[in-house]
């Protein structure tokens, strides 16, 4: 009995604290997507603040930018991300494997749920990809 209530509340637990980080996740995943779209747009060039990584929200094609933590296009949802990630304004997408790009607000790594949904992990695989497109062009 003692192992079942135990079993049941290691379960609530896991469950309630899933639901909390959920947020967190959402917001480090999109960005992940905007330093993507910014990249795509920008030649590979890193952004140098966030306001000009949310220039991406700009236009009809930001409209069309998919936010798991809101709905397309939510340019204030894309805003609230800087309160909860942080971006490294000194990194080198020609060095990607250097150092993370993003981590929470506080410096700390990101709580991640969806392991193939890590930001760091999302730009060092575009900048990886782009590296070798080019690459494969010059030859």
């Amino acid at each position: 009995m003692i192992l079942v209530v135990g079993a049941a509340g290691w379960i609530a637990y896991r469950f309630i604290n899933t639901l909390r980080e959920i947020p967190d996740a959402y917001a480090a995943w999109d960005t992940g997507t905007l330093l993507i779209e910014y990249l795509q747009r920008h030649e590979n060039h890193w952004p140098s603040s966030w306001d000009d990584l949310l220039t991406v929200m700009d236009g009809e094609e930001g409209s069309q930018i998919l936010l798991r933590g809101a709905r397309a296009g939510d340019i204030e949802y894309a805003q609230s991300l800087r309160k909860m990630i942080a971006i490294d304004l000194k990194f080198d997408p020609r060095q990607p494997d250097q150092r993370n790009p993003v981590s929470r607000s506080d410096g700390s790594a990101l709580k991640l749920i969806w392991g193939d949904r890590n930001p760091n992990q999302m730009v060092r695989d575009y900048l990886n990809g782009a590296a070798g497109k080019r690459q494969s062009q010059v030859r």
